[in-house]
């Protein structure tokens, strides 16, 4: 894959998967406008917890990048137990970026985009629908209400993102932008391994099914999104791709394909065939 004269920003790009994904896109030509918190040494320095921050780094990509932009990678996220800050970096810190930097993507007319979501929407029991909606159409004191006895903040939010991707990718797709998401397992990234030295989170983690017997390294992540950003995976849109060594087939291998329960009728009804004319 080749990205030679071609300019892909991300957020979360010092770290972890960012980083890894940065790295496989420069070493292919890539130019990267990297988005993260203030001294970690991004091209752009913004917080994404607040809709200040959020608008800067909006406002400060378009100048680098001239408002025509090959890609954008909405990785950055946070794990805590404060859900409202989850809410604010996970889905809004994704969904303003993104609505941003749309018309800089539509100049391009050839462009992919590409979040990082996580196979924790996929495997979490009992996780509430109705919360991530609630999110999705903006109504966070509801979210927040639905989830206040729960500790499903991370994958609610997750979820949150995704049903916000799917609902607009056909429509960006007119526009030439292939909106997808990856659904990474648990990776060996700085967030992975304080989890692992936790004395609750840890065993769980660790419990997890892992038919291929270890955990990836973000470095095996990037291959993925490389090609997801690339000129082969135009015809992709809209898609959730679970990339976890397996955990969640290892639970769910007959939940997927999921019968689409629609009638013959509603099915005609949309595709809303041209009505023939009696003209002779």
């Amino acid at each position: 894959m080749i990205f030679t004269n071609m300019t892909i920003a991300i957020t979360g790009s010092q770290s972890g998967m960012g980083l890894a994904i940065r790295k496989r896109l420069e070493e292919s030509g890539c130019r990267i406008i990297g988005v993260d918190l203030p001294g970690k040494g991004a091209e752009v320095e913004a917080d994404l917890s607040h809709v200040d921050g959020r608008r800067q780094a909006v406002t400060e990509v378009l100048k680098m990048c001239g408002h025509r932009l090959d890609g954008a990678v909405a990785n950055a996220g946070v794990d805590t137990s404060d859900n409202g800050l989850m809410f604010e970096i996970n889905f809004r810190g994704v969904v303003e970026w993104l609505e941003g930097l749309r018309p800089a993507l539509v100049a391009n007319s050839q462009s992919r985009v590409l979040i990082t979501a996580s196979n924790s929407v996929l495997i979490t029991p009992g996780l509430s629908g109705a919360a991530a909606e609630a999110l999705a159409t903006g109504n966070t004191p509801e979210a927040l209400r639905l989830i206040s006895s729960s500790p499903t903040g991370y994958p609610v939010s997750k979820l949150a993102v995704l049903r916000w991707m799917r609902a607009r990718a056909a429509d960006w797709a007119k526009n030439g932008i292939s909106l997808n998401a990856i659904a990474p397992g648990a990776v060996l990234t700085p967030l992975l391994e304080k989890d692992l030295a936790d004395s609750i989170k840890g065993p769980l983690i660790n419990a997890l099914p892992r038919p291929i017997g270890v955990f990836p390294k973000p470095e095996d992540i990037a291959g993925l999104a490389a090609f997801l950003l690339s000129k082969d995976a135009r015809f992709i849109i809209g898609q959730v791709i679970t990339i976890d060594g397996g955990t969640e087939v290892n639970w769910r291998e007959s939940d997927w394909p999921a019968v689409w329960h629609i009638t013959p009728s509603e099915f005609m009804a949309k595709i809303n065939l041209p009505k023939q004319s009696n003209t002779k």
